[in-house]
């Protein structure tokens, strides 16, 4: 993490930095591995109908027969199903990064939310799905600036639209740090490939420990003023 004095506040504020994010996740993972392993093997499983489309995919054309209603029924799947739970998997991170005890039974907590959750994460697509249309950099920039809004639907009282325009300004001045993470997270999935099938889910708990404590980091360092700059007011539940 990076230490600066600011001379308004008279205080030591801590600017997350990326070695500093995966060094405190490598923590989170440690102190709450079980519950955030079994978070992981749970998100794989979920995953099994998505594997199965795909291979129905690439069975070619002695499967071609009903290849697009499966292809409708994945993404149905993908975004009634998995995004809350999804959602619920990141809330549990977050807690873990907040150095708070997780339960396991808040997986289930995006289905709180459900409306909320499944709305943020089609305008999301959407968004990020047009940039990527334009040009791939656009989509990548998008990509970036929206990272935190699962972290926001689940922790503040906000509704889709409040969640992108929050996220777009919290991760200003990040851009690079989160650019950064995801192209070390690439190279930590890697290794935990050549370290068999175990090393996988070890690093995906610890690629989403690391981004919670960035998101963890940045809301208390910019929340207010991300607010102030999305002209969004936030109602306490």
């Amino acid at each position: 993490m990076k230490i600066d004095f600011c001379k308004e506040e008279l205080v030591l504020r801590v600017y997350p930095t990326i070695g500093g994010c995966f060094q405190e996740g490598w923590m989170v993972l440690k102190n709450h591995f079980l519950i955030l392993f079994l978070a992981v093997i749970l998100a794989a499983l979920l995953d099994i109908p998505m594997g199965y489309k795909q291979y129905l995919e690439n069975a070619g054309d002695s499967y071609s027969v009903g290849i697009s209603f499966f292809n409708l029924i994945g993404f149905v799947y993908y975004v009634m199903i998995i995004t809350p739970f999804n959602y619920g998997f990141d809330w549990i991170y977050l807690s873990a990064a907040r150095k708070k005890e997780p339960q396991f039974e808040e997986i289930l907590s995006g289905f709180k939310k459900y409306l909320v959750v499944i709305l943020s994460h089609l305008l999301v697509i959407g968004i990020t799905g047009f940039g990527f249309i334009l040009l791939i950099i656009p989509g990548i920039y998008l990509l970036c600036k929206l990272v935190f809004v699962p972290y926001l639907v689940m922790d503040k009282n906000v509704d889709p639209i409040q969640a992108v325009k929050l996220s777009y300004y919290l991760t200003k001045g990040y851009f690079w740090t989160i650019f950064g993470m995801g192209i070390l997270s690439f190279f930590i999935i890697i290794l935990g490939i050549i370290c068999l099938v175990v090393g996988v889910f070890v690093s995906l708990v610890w690629i989403h420990s690391a981004f919670a404590v960035l998101y963890k980091a940045v809301d208390e360092l910019h929340f207010k003023e991300a607010c102030v700059l999305a002209g969004v007011e936030i109602k306490e539940e």
